[in-house]
Order: C-alpha cells, then sequence, then structure tokens
C-alpha cells in the first residue's frame, strides 16, 4: 500500500485538492465508488466527479474504469521508482547523488520525439540495474536491445526521466528517419547550446555554434570535450534504423559507417556523460567494450511476464483465467498483445477464451512477423525455415546435419545472430522459434509450396 504521505506529496504537486485526495486515497485501496461514497458520507456523482478533476490534472485520458487503472498504476509506478531511489541510496552510503550537488543548478531537458509515458506497467528490476549502471557505477555507454515491440523506446523514456536530476543536460532523439551522423551531431549541438530555461540564467554555458567546415572527427571531439565538463545523457532511440538489412545483425548501412565511430569513441574515451542506445541487434562496438567492470553496459530487453496483464486489462479483455497462456504465447511483447487485444475486442466481444478456440496468431500479428524477418539475411533465413519444421527444439548437430552447405562457423555466426534478434530461443533441449515466429515462418513456407 503507498504510504498517505507519498499520495499526499504527489497530490500537491499537481494541484490535487484535499476533498479529491480523500478520493484518490481510498481508491488506491481497492475500494468501489458505492464504497468510497458511504466512507465519504457523499454520493457517487461526487465521487466520481472528484476522480474526474484528478484524471485532468495528472492528465490521464482514456474511458470509464480505464482512467482509474491508469491512475492507480500511475501512481504506483511513482512509488516504485521512490523505494528504488531510497534503496539506491541506503546501499551506496560512500556515494554522493549527483542530484544532491547538481540540485541548485539549472538544467535543459530536451524530449524530441519522446513517447509520453505516464502509463507505464512493470519493468522495476530493469529500471533499477540501468539506473544503478548509469547513475553509481558511471557506465558512459549503455545498449538496451530487444525484439521489435518488447518495449525499448517507453522503457529509454520512462529511464531517462526517473534519473533526470542527476544530469545537468538531456537530450533524447530517435533515429527512425535514420538521420547521418552530421545530422544528429548537429542536433545534438543544437540542444546543448540552448539557453536554459531557468529563471535567472539567460546562457547555457554551451557549446559553440556548430562549424560547418569540421569534420565528423572534429565534431566528436567537440562534443565529448564539452560532456566531460557537464555531465550529459543522450539518448538514440531505433539504432537498427541504420543498419542493413538482409545481412547479420550488427552491420552499418552503407554511408552510415562513422556512427561506429562516434560510440567506440563515446565509450574508450573518459567523460561525465551516459550515451543510451536503443536497438534490435547488438552494435559490434557495444560487444567489444562491454564488461561487468567496464563502462560500457549493455541489457536485452525480454517480454512483460506477468505485468503484461495489465494491457489485456487495459483493453478491457474477459477471461482473465486464459491471459498467461496469451502473454506466453507472445512471449510477454506489449505491441504484439496490444494488436492481437484489438482483434479480441472487435470480433470476440473482448473474450479471450472464445478467441483462443480458434487460433492464437491474427493478421496484424504475422504482418508484424514478417517486417521482422524481412531483416535477416539469407543464411538466417534457412535456419529459419529448417527450425520451423521441428516441433522439437533442434541441437546444433541436427543443425548442421541438415544444413551441410554451410560451414560450422557460418552457421554459429547465424545462430549468434538470430539468438540476438529474439527469434531464437535456448532451452536445455537445444534451439527453438518462439510461438508466433515459428507460426508466421511454417504460413511462409506453406505459401512457397
Amino acid at each position: 500500500m503507498i504510504p498517505y504521505d507519498f499520495l499526499k506529496a504527489i497530490a500537491n504537486e499537481h494541484g490535487v485538492s484535499k476533498a479529491e485526495l480523500e478520493v484518490v486515497a481510498l481508491a488506491m485501496e481497492g475500494q468501489s465508488t458505492n464504497a468510497i461514497a458511504k466512507t465519504l458520507d457523499i454520493s457517487e456523482h461526487a465521487v466520481r466527479k472528484r476522480l474526474s478533476e484528478v484524471y485532468k490534472k495528472f492528465p490521464i485520458s482514456g474511458t470509464g474504469p480505464v482512467k482509474l487503472t491508469k491512475l492507480q498504476q500511475l501512481l504506483v509506478n511513482r512509488y516504485q521508482t521512490h523505494l528504488e531511489t531510497q534503496d539506491i541510496s541506503s546501499n551506496c552510503r560512500s556515494y554522493t547523488p549527483i542530484s544532491t550537488v547538481q540540485s541548485s543548478n539549472p538544467k535543459q531537458m530536451d524530449w524530441g520525439e519522446a513517447p509520453d509515458v505516464s502509463v507505464f506497467y512493470g519493468r522495476t528490476e530493469e529500471l533499477r540495474q540501468l539506473e544503478t549502471w548509469i547513475v553509481k557505477d558511471r557506465c558512459r555507454l549503455v545498449a538496451l536491445q530487444g525484439m521489435a515491440g518488447i518495449g525499448k523506446t517507453t522503457l529509454s523514456v520512462k529511464l531517462a526521466k526517473q534519473i533526470q536530476d542527476q544530469f545537468k543536460y538531456v537530450v533524447w532523439r530517435s533515429l527512425r528517419q535514420a538521420p547521418r551522423l552530421e545530422d544528429i551531431l548537429a542536433a545534438l549541438f543544437q540542444s546543448l547550446s540552448r539557453p536554459l530555461e531557468t529563471v535567472g540564467y539567460e546562457t547555457a554555458g554551451g557549446l559553440n555554434p556548430l562549424p560547418s567546415s569540421k569534420t565528423a572527427k572534429e565534431l566528436i571531439s567537440q562534443l565529448i570535450e564539452y560532456c566531460r565538463q557537464h555531465r550529459c545523457l543522450i539518448v538514440l532511440n531505433g539504432a537498427e534504423s541504420i543498419l542493413q538489412i538482409g545481412t547479420l545483425a550488427g552491420i552499418y548501412r552503407e554511408g552510415y559507417e562513422g556512427y561506429g565511430e562516434f560510440i567506440r569513441r563515446w565509450g574508450e574515451e573518459p567523460h561525465e556523460s551516459c550515451l543510451l542506445i536503443t536497438s534490435q541487434e547488438k552494435l559490434s562496438e557495444i560487444s567489444l567494450q562491454e564488461g561487468e567492470t567496464s563502462p560500457v553496459r549493455s541489457l536485452k530487453l525480454e517480454g512483460l511476464g506477468e505485468a503484461a496483464q495489465y494491457i489485456l486489462q487495459e483493453k478491457g479483455l474477459s477471461g482473465q483465467k486464459n491471459w498467461n497462456y496469451l502473454i506466453k504465447g507472445y512471449r510477454g511483447n506489449p505491441l504484439m498483445l496490444k494488436l492481437v487485444a484489438i482483434t479480441i475486442k472487435e470480433v470476440f466481444d473482448g473474450s479471450v477464451t472464445d478467441f483462443l478456440a480458434t487460433t492464437l496468431f491474427t493478421h496484424d500479428v504475422s504482418d508484424f512477423i514478417e517486417e521482422i524477418l524481412d531483416r535477416l539475411s539469407d543464411l538466417e533465413h534457412k535456419i529459419i525455415y529448417t527450425m520451423a519444421s521441428h516441433k522439437e527444439p533442434v541441437i546444433l548437430t541436427q543443425l548442421q546435419d541438415e544444413l551441410l552447405e554451410i560451414s560450422p562457423q557460418e552457421l554459429l555466426r547465424a545462430l549468434a545472430s538470430l539468438r540476438q534478434r529474439s527469434l531464437v530461443e535456448k532451452s536445455e533441449g537445444g534451439f527453438t522459434l518462439p510461438p508466433a515466429v515459428m507460426e508466421v515462418t511454417n504460413q511462409l513456407i506453406a505459401e512457397r509450396e
């Protein structure tokens, strides 16, 4: 249960009145509208009206019970973040949080195209791990990787907002449109040279205007030098967009090799800042530099697990006893669960039970998986098709026997690439495909025959 004092502090931040806070506190205890009305000796209409005002002040969108669910989850997330911060502080007594040192300093936040993360489910351990790496261990370079739709973007924003007080500058940028390195550097220079939006400060003491005559190498040097003097958090989201399609994972597109130099130098050279990169594929510069005691780390993001139930709840689905089966089939992938929830809602009146009686995978999910498979090399496609013909896990020697034209070295490289893409799973029995990938691959095989 969230302590009342904590709820009161959050309520004050958002201008929530005392009367509205009373309703929120009881709602957080799980009381129904009717029960809250009886406890406070007011009408149910008054309860709903007060909650409506609270939704506006946070703000929270949606209809009906969904709004209350979002509010509850938002407050739970805020409290979890508070507890984690306290835990890190108590376990690291010799470490003085940067926020304590810099709290009086002006800060500049540039969130670019970062999505709203007011509704956020689970990921407590991942947030704890990433915050420890960046705040306590002072990592310079952190990579967050995982399958498309797994929640890397949302987690990167949630993390950045959670630790923003530890930095003088926070800049979040998307690589979805595959910008040239020079353009990204220009965007970073622009953000870091912008006047701080704090009363009483007219200049940021930022970078000099971007000199068009300088080479990318010189611009990288200037940026790193600035980040030695000022603690900055830079997030580059969606690095798979600058990587080749049709090759093994992690190879840059032609003309984008400069990103490799930028990332390598950022991880190698000493400075006070952190670069967080999200990608479906691990970059080779990360693989070469990362280590348990290195200032370069990477985290592979898996599915949401039980927290994925909040997605199905928000979508208003029924048949809760079958939710875990649905979640397991989709490996807790938030985007795939949202896609299938649309069909369940529209075609099966929200009944997960009725849906599972017919199928586990929808056309939208198949299209989503096909887009992922389109990134694979020919060698990876061969391995995927071979594995799809087996209902049971396949051991390495089986694959070697069935793919004699492929050398052992090539096979191992391709398997590692598929594992990196989260398209092949490893168990004690051998290698296998996730259910959604298995289903779509067999569909593609049938279409080719």
